[in-house]
C-alpha cells in the first residue's frame, strides 16, 4: 500500500508545483504602461489614410487596433480578432482614440493599448489553468481511491464478511485467495485457521457419537443382564416362603425394577440424540389408555375419570413409557392418590394427571422437562434419578403429534398430555 501513497503524492506534487509556476510566470511580467507616442502616431495614420485605409497595413504600428467611422462601420482591422464596434472594445479593454479629419471627427481608432486587457487575459489564463489542474487533481484522487478500495477496503471487507461466517459456525465455505491482495499472507492464515477448525469440530462430533453409541449399547447391554437378575429373583419368591428371605428378595427385584428405569431412559436420551428415537403413532381407541395406566399403577394409586370416546393418534409402547415415567415420579416424590381427568380441546384429548404432594417451585415448572435438571424437592429427599423421565416423556409426546405440560394446581402438581385426535 505504501508504494500506491507514494506514486499518488508525487504526482499531486508535480501538480500542483506546475500550476505554482504557472502563477508566479504570469504575476512577473511587468504590466507596461500606454505609449502616447505610438498612440498618436495611429490616430494620425487613421486620419491621414481614411480614404484609403487599405494603406495603413503596410506600416508597423506598436499596437493592434481597428479603425470605425462614426456610422459604426468597421473601415480597418489590423487582425480577424479586433472588435468591430465600440462597445465591444470597450469591454475587451481598448483604447478608444477620435480620428480627426480636417477639424471634423470622422470616426474612432479602436487601439489595443490598455494593460487592463492583458491582466484580463492573464487571470483568465491562471483560471483556466487552475480549472484545469482541479480537474486532473480530482481524477488523480478518484483513481487513487479506486486502487485503495480493490486493493485495500473490498479485502477487508472479504475478511470481515469471513470472521462472521466463523464466528456463526459457518466453516464449509472457504476464503477466496487472490495474489494481488495485499492481506495475502493474512488471508492464508485465516483460512487456515478455518479448516483446523473445520477438522477439529468434525473430530468433536464424532467422539461425542461415538460417546453417546457406548452410553446406548451399554445401557442396552446392562438391561440383559438386570432382567435375568429380577426373573431369578421372582423365581426365588415362588420357591420359599421364609419371610425375611421373601423380603431381601423383593428389594432385589425392586432394585433390579430401578436399575432397568434408568437403563430405559439413558438409552433413550442416547438414542434421541443420535436421532434413532423413532416413534410410530397409530389411529386407536381412547379407552386404550385406561387400560396404559392401570398398567403402571403399581401401587393401585390411580382415580381415572370417565375417558371421551374419540380416536387418538398413538404409539401404545411410547405412550406405555411416557405414563410409566410419570406415575412413578409421582410415587417417587409426592406418594399421594392420582387423579386423572380427561376431556377434548381443539384437535387434543387432554389427559391432566394430578397428584396431592408438594409441587413444584414455580420458577422451575419450565425446566422439569429438561434434559438432567433435578429439583430442589428431589435433592432434599435424596430420591434417586438422572433427571431424564419427563424430558423423555415430553420428547415421545410431541414425536406422537402432541405435548406435555406441567403445572402446579391448588394441592399439588399436575402433567398435562396432549394426544392429538385423529383426522
Amino acid at each position: 500500500m505504501k508504494k500506491y501513497f507514494a506514486v499518488y503524492m508525487i504526482l499531486a506534487t508535480l501538480l500542483l508545483a506546475g500550476f505554482l509556476l504557472y502563477a508566479c510566470v504570469l504575476n512577473a511580467v511587468p504590466e507596461r504602461g500606454i505609449d502616447v507616442v505610438s498612440v498618436n502616431e495611429i490616430t494620425r495614420q487613421a486620419a491621414l489614410y481614411w480614404e484609403t485605409p487599405d494603406l495603413l497595413s503596410g506600416a508597423d504600428f506598436a499596437y493592434r487596433f481597428a479603425v470605425i467611422d462614426n456610422e459604426g462601420n468597421v473601415r480597418y482591422k489590423s487582425g480577424e480578432d479586433m472588435p468591430e464596434s465600440l462597445p465591444a472594445a470597450v469591454r475587451r479593454g481598448f483604447l478608444p482614440m477620435d480620428v480627426t479629419v480636417d477639424g471634423a471627427a470622422m470616426g474612432k481608432a479602436l487601439i489595443e493599448a490598455s494593460p487592463a486587457g492583458a491582466a484580463e487575459q492573464a487571470r483568465e489564463k491562471l483560471a483556466n489553468a487552475a480549472l484545469n489542474a482541479f480537474i486532473l487533481l480530482c481524477a488523480l484522487n478518484f483513481v487513487f481511491l479506486l486502487v485503495l478500495h480493490t486493493a485495500l477496503v473490498k479485502p477487508f471487507k472479504q475478511l470481515e464478511v469471513f470472521a462472521h461466517k466463523i464466528t456463526t459456525g459457518r466453516l464449509d465455505e472457504p476464503l477466496p485467495m487472490d495474489k494481488n491482495n495485499i492481506f495475502g499472507l493474512f488471508t492464508q492464515s485465516f483460512d487456515v485457521m478455518r479448516a483446523s477448525l473445520l477438522e477439529e469440530r468434525q473430530n468433536r462430533l464424532k467422539a461425542e457419537r461415538a460417546k453417546k453409541e457406548l452410553i446406548a449399547s451399554l445401557s442396552h447391554d446392562i438391561k440383559t443382564p438386570v432382567t435375568s437378575i429380577r426373573l431369578i429373583s421372582e423365581l426365588l419368591q415362588a420357591g420359599t416362603a421364609n419371610a425375611s428371605m421373601l423380603e431381601k428378595l423383593g428389594t432385589i427385584e425392586m432394585k433390579a425394577d430401578q436399575i432397568n428405569r434408568l437403563m430405559n431412559n439413558m438409552l433413550h436420551s442416547a438414542l434421541e440424540e443420535l436421532g434413532e428415537l423413532n416413534v410410530n403413532p397409530v389411529s386407536v381407541e381412547s379407552g386404550v389408555l385406561r387400560g396404559l395406566f392401570s398398567a403402571a399403577d403399581h401401587l393401585e394409586k390411580i382415580r381415572a375419570g370417565d375417558i371421551p370416546d374419540c380416536l387418538i393418534e398413538l404409539d401404545a409402547a411410547r405412550m406405555e413409557q411416557v405414563i410409566g415415567n410419570i406415575v412413578t415420579n409421582s410415587y417417587k416424590y409426592a406418594g399421594t392418590d392420582i387423579t386423572i381427568s380427561f376431556m377434548i380441546d381443539g384437535g387434543l384429548l387432554q389427559a391432566d394427571v394430578s397428584d396431592y404432594g408438594s409441587g413444584v417451585e414455580p420458577e422451575a415448572l419450565e425446566l422439569v422437562t429438561t434434559k438432567f435438571y433435578r429439583g430442589e424437592n428431589a435433592k432434599a429427599l435424596q430420591k434417586e434419578g438422572e433427571g431424564l423421565g419427563l424430558y423423555i416423556a415430553k420428547l415421545l409426546m410431541e414425536k406422537m403429534g402432541g405435548g406435555l405440560e406441567a403445572h402446579n394446581h391448588a394441592n399439588g402438581f399436575m402433567i398435562r398430555l396432549l394426544l392429538r385426535l385423529s383426522r
